[in-house]
This record gives structure tokens, C-alpha cells and sequence, in this order.
């Protein structure tokens, strides 16, 4: 899992640094704007509206991809439960000594994929708890495979493949969903463009003769916690809006093993 500058960096720090970057673009439009107008005149300005558009554009557009994220983030941890759950119950089809062995590792599995979880921002843990879930699996796999040549367990073990192989691949399917992030250069870019916006919404006021800073400020301070719900949704491992819910599923498989 690759970190980045903005990865590192809290959400509520990037916000503020936002808010006040756009605050200091509104000041800077300001003074620019009362320069021209004594040098020039006043009326003589241009419209914001479309970089203004063009803001609110990009803001939906980094806003509906995190939360697309968030939702098959959440729907993958669901499916990894089902997942291990069905093989888990498979396990049931052998006899007693195989279906012990099986669960034992399915035990130690599970615990694994809640360790991945609850290791959090953690991305050392992760890939430990990570690559631990895929040595066990692989064990999983292994025993079944041999199972297979056995006449005796063949049925069993056509069943517990197909389990133990869509176990195996939804673990994959949610690490490379968890790296998948909004690009870095399209954050990058919306910063700009709002502190941009900023400087050109106000220059254009400062020029026709006034001010209105309650409004400025609120135009702000929406942009600022538009992004922040942005960030919050893209990391869910430190965010307000977190997994708990539907990891929950996964530690409720614990229950199977009482």
C-alpha cells in the first residue's frame, strides 16, 4: 500500500489548509481588485461564474467517486464474509478428523482478516495481517487440493473448492480496493482551482466597488467541508465515516467456531 503527501496528512489539516489558502486567494483578489478600480475605474471586470461552475463540477466529480469507493468498499468486506462463512460451513461435508484440521485453520483465518481490520491506519500491520491471511489460505487450499485425489472426499472437496477459491479472491479484490484512492493530481488540482476561484470571485466584487465577506467566507467554508467529507470518504481506516458496520460481519464468524 503506496502512501502519498496527502495520504499522510489528516483530513481536518488538509481542510484548513484549504479554508485558509482560499481565504488569503479572497484578501489577495481584494487588494488586486481595489488597485485596478482606482487605476482603471470601476465596472471594468469579469465574470467568475464559470470558474465558479467549474469548481462545483470537480467537487461532485472527486465527491461521487469517493463515495462510489466507500460503497464497494463496503460491499466487498460483506462478500468476504459470506465468502468465508460458506467455506467454514463446507467444512462440515468431511469427516470429523479433516473437518477439525479445517477448522482450526479457518479459526486462525478469521482472526487474521479481523486483525487486518483493526490494524487500522497502520499500514505495516496491514500487510502483515494481509500476507498472514495468505499463508493460511494457501494452507487451506493446499489440504483441499489433496483431498481431491481421494475418491472418498471428492464430492466434499468439488464443494469446498470453489469456496476456499472465491475466499481467496475476494481477500485480493478488497486490499486492491483499499489502495485505490482518488488520484493525488486531481486533489491537487481542486485545491487550485478553489483558491483560484477565490481570488477571481472577489477581484470581480473589489472591482465593481464592495465586498460582501459574510458571503465569501461561507462560499469558504462549503467548499472546505465538501473536500473534507471527500478525504473522509476515500480513508476509511482513519475517517469519521469508518467500516465498523459491515466489519462486524466478519467478526461475528467468530460465533461459528464455539
Amino acid at each position: 500500500m503506496e502512501n502519498d503527501t496527502l495520504l499522510d496528512t489528516d483530513a481536518w489539516v488538509i481542510t484548513l489548509l484549504l479554508f485558509a489558502s482560499m481565504l488569503l486567494a479572497s484578501f489577495l483578489g481584494k487588494i488586486t481588485g481595489n488597485y485596478f478600480r482606482q487605476k482603471a475605474g470601476e465596472g471594468r471586470s469579469g465574470e467568475a461564474s464559470s470558474l465558479t461552475a467549474l469548481l462545483f463540477f470537480l467537487l461532485a466529480f472527486t465527491y461521487g467517486m469517493s463515495s462510489s469507493r466507500y460503497d464497494s468498499r463496503r460491499q466487498i468486506v460483506v462478500e468476504e464474509a459470506n465468502d468465508i462463512g460458506t467455506a467454514i460451513l463446507r467444512s462440515d461435508l468431511y469427516p470429523d478428523t479433516i473437518r477439525a484440521a479445517f477448522r482450526r485453520d479457518f479459526q486462525d483465518y478469521v482472526e487474521t482478516r479481523i486483525d487486518y481490520y483493526q490494524a487500522s491506519a497502520n499500514v505495516n500491520a496491514v500487510l502483515k495481517s494481509d500476507s498472514l491471511s495468505q499463508v493460511i489460505a494457501t494452507k487451506l487450499w493446499k489440504r483441499a487440493a489433496g483431498l481431491s485425489q481421494h475418491p472418498a472426499h471428492l464430492a466434499a472437496t468439488q464443494q469446498m473448492i470453489p469456496a476456499l477459491n472465491a475466499m481467496i479472491d475476494v481477500a485480493t479484490t478488497r486490499l486492491s480496493g483499499e489502495k485505490a484512492k482518488v488520484p493525488q493530481s486531481i486533489l491537487i488540482m481542486l485545491f487550485f482551482l478553489a483558491a483560484i476561484t477565490s481570488f477571481y470571485s472577489v477581484y470581480n466584487e473589489a472591482r465593481k466597488g464592495g465586498v460582501d465577506w459574510l458571503i465569501q467566507i461561507g462560499f469558504c467554508l462549503l467548499v472546505s467541508l465538501v473536500v473534507f467529507f471527500t478525504l473522509d470518504l476515500d480513508r476509511p481506516r482513519r475517517g469519521f465515516v469508518n467500516l465498523n458496520v459491515p466489519n462486524q460481519t466478519i467478526i461475528d464468524l467468530r460465533q461459528n467456531f464455539k
